[in-house]
């Protein structure tokens, strides 16, 4: 009998120490390391949301995010973040990609030393000579001829287009469906190109060039750092409604004025996703080997009106949307 106690006793004080004793083999969940790279400047307030968007995925998912952008439009110094970047062999590099010409070899490069690459706002083309992930963002040239087809309810007769960042691909896209469809009904469109670190003399520049061309009747941004002095400018030159200013992306200035009906639509492609998604993208294919099975996620466009633009502001003010 005591041999049998013995026998029970053992069995028991192996099964229990199998059952509570934490197993040392098992390895601690790895922290990944992700560097985004965009050509978004610090004061351009779409960027502020894509980096949100960024930072929450991250938190979310316990990923270690680097986050860098040069401090003006620049692709030379642009192209050498990527490089540093690529040097300290992040689990995943995220990329914007403006101008491909300049961007290229650099993101080659990363792909090379196998670092896997997600695109995102700019730059869709790239996926046909490299092999990224995916491309995360919206059809700029489609999104241009939807701008203009939206002016086109107002019986627009002459526009004028602002460019606040000359050489970034996605606004020459932009700026080009929109031509398209305008030109092909008969309106002419003139671009005027401005500085946006000067706010006060991209103003003046469009007051000169509307009193020389007083039957310009649309205008449309091509984003928030030229949206935001035009809003200004048409508070005092425009107060009876006649030039209808429309823009591309949104800050709350921009939805309140939509309210007020200064500005008559925002076309909305979701900067948050372009920076949440990517990040959580990447987790999946670093944990669980999953791509896209698509060679293109389209965020956007859609309109923001004054019909569903006070939803919009709320979750704006958080720099969610």
């Amino acid at each position: 009998m005591k041999i049998l106690k013995t026998i029970l006793l053992t069995m028991v004080i192996f099964f229990t120490a199998c059952f509570n004793t934490k197993d040392t083999t098992v390895k601690e969940k790895q922290t990944f390391t992700i560097s985004m790279v965009s050509h978004g400047q610090a004061s351009d307030p779409f960027w502020s949301t894509v980096k949100n968007g960024a930072e929450a995925a991250a938190e979310n998912l316990g990923i270690n995010l680097i986050y860098q952008a040069p401090t003006n439009f620049d692709m030379v110094t642009m192209a050498q973040m990527i490089d540093a970047v690529t040097a300290t062999a992040p689990h995943g590099l995220i990329v914007s990609v403006p101008d491909i010409a300049a961007l290229k070899k650099s993101i080659g490069n990363a792909i090379d030393k196998n670092i896997p690459v997600i695109a995102i706002n700019s730059g869709q083309e790239i996926g046909k000579e490299l092999d990224i992930l995916t491309y995360i963002g919206q059809s700029e040239y489609e999104a241009g001829m939807i701008a203009a087809e939206g002016l086109l309810k107002y019986n627009i007769n002459k526009a004028v287009c602002i460019n606040h960042e000359v050489g970034n691909i996605s606004l020459d896209h932009r700026e080009e469906g929109f031509k398209y469809i305008l030109n092909q009904n008969g309106i002419d469109v003139t671009t005027i190109p401005i500085d946006a670190t000067d706010p006060s003399e991209t103003k003046e520049l469009v007051r000169s060039y509307l009193s020389t061309n007083p039957d310009t009747d649309a205008l449309l941004t091509l984003g928030p750092l030229g949206a935001l002095p035009m809003l200004k400018l048409m508070k005092e030159i425009n107060q009876d409604g006649r030039i209808k200013m429309a823009t591309f992306d949104f800050t709350p200035e921009i939805i309140e004025g939509i309210l007020r009906e200064e500005i008559v639509f925002a076309l909305d492609q979701q900067q948050y996703l372009q920076g949440y998604l990517p990040v959580v993208f990447l987790y999946l294919y670093l944990t669980n080997q999953n791509t896209p099975a698509f060679s293109q996620l389209q965020t956007g466009p859609s309109f923001i009106t004054k019909e569903n633009a006070q939803k919009i502001l709320e979750l704006s003010k958080r720099g969610t949307r």
